[in-house]
């Protein structure tokens, strides 16, 4: 899937909140056994980010990403053990895979089936509420599988007590989030929507707008988004090249950096058009499973 090639991009980095704080960010390879003793917020968490299937996991200031592969089967499991956390939310999102994800240096792929997002630690103080930092950054453990490969979307086995949610609907959600006064959100939100579905025009459109946001920061962090949508970017080149008058040096290479991105991007419609077959399927199975 095209948002999860470059994950950390925005993933890893982006959610290292404060954006003030130095990021501190570790990562390790294969199941070896987590300690129970750093989530004990999550009672029953366990089983799922100790489960035998988990390829790759990463850490940066409290926010975390663990990786798995595997079968239909061994995703049912998984999903069982999702729903015994002590929560009061289960929520998965159902997107059109491959899942692939990269080490920090980038030399390693990593190709996976599912993972389990957790927040916590200095990660944690997001903008409240209020904000809407939560339409962004859940405050339960929650967990995404990439439907397709090895993952049957028609054998999904969806426990009671979870919800699950498209892209299309999750897309809307982090839409919402961008009319937040806070400026984190506004700026770490284009690049999570960006990263979440960069094949949907309304998410494009919906980060476009902050091109002209009245905070700078917040423009950067959009025109690193913008890029990510490749040749469904290029209407956006004559507003691109008007904001290389700033006299911001560091800006000015960003903008030039995504100008460049944008102009070299690959066609990939052959690869949209497999993403929204499987997302309109996705999407029935939603349908077919609200409760």
């Amino acid at each position: 899937m095209r948002n999860m090639s470059t994950c950390l991009t925005f993933a890893v980095l982006a959610l290292c909140l404060p954006g003030k704080a130095w990021a501190l960010a570790t990562e390790d390879f294969g199941n070896a056994p987590r300690n129970e003793l750093n989530y004990k917020d999550w009672q029953g968490i366990m089983p799922v980010v100790n489960h035998s299937s988990r390829v790759y996991h990463w850490w940066c200031n409290g926010n975390e990403q663990f990786y798995y592969r595997g079968d239909t089967a061994t995703l049912n499991d998984a999903l069982q053990k999702f729903a015994a956390i002590r929560a009061e939310v289960h929520e998965v999102l159902l997107q059109p895979g491959p899942g692939v994800t990269h080490s920090f240096d980038g030399a390693k792929t990593i190709p996976y089936d599912w993972n389990l997002h957790i927040i916590g630690g200095i990660a944690k103080h997001h903008p409240t509420k209020s904000a809407r930092g939560d339409e962004l950054w859940s405050e339960f453990p929650t967990m995404a599988v990439c439907v397709g490969g090895d993952i049957s979307l028609e054998k999904i086995e969806i426990p009671e007590g979870v919800a699950i949610i498209d892209l299309a609907g999750l897309s809307r959600r982090y839409r919402e989030a961008l009319a937040s006064k806070d400026r984190e959100v506004r700026g770490w939100g284009a690049g999570q929507l960006a990263e979440l579905d960069a094949y949907d025009t309304e998410n494009l459109s919906a980060i476009a707008k902050l091109l002209k946001d009245e905070d700078e920061w917040v423009q950067r962090n959009a025109v690193g988004a913008v890029a990510t949508f490749g040749r469904k970017a290029k209407p956006l080149l004559p507003v691109l090249r008007d904001m290389l008058a700033t006299q911001n040096k560091q800006f000015k290479d960003s903008v030039e950096k995504a100008i460049e991105e944008i102009q070299q991007a690959k066609d990939t419609s052959a690869a949209e058009k497999e993403h929204r077959l499987m997302q309109q399927k996705i999407h029935k199975f939603c349908e077919s499973h609200k409760r």
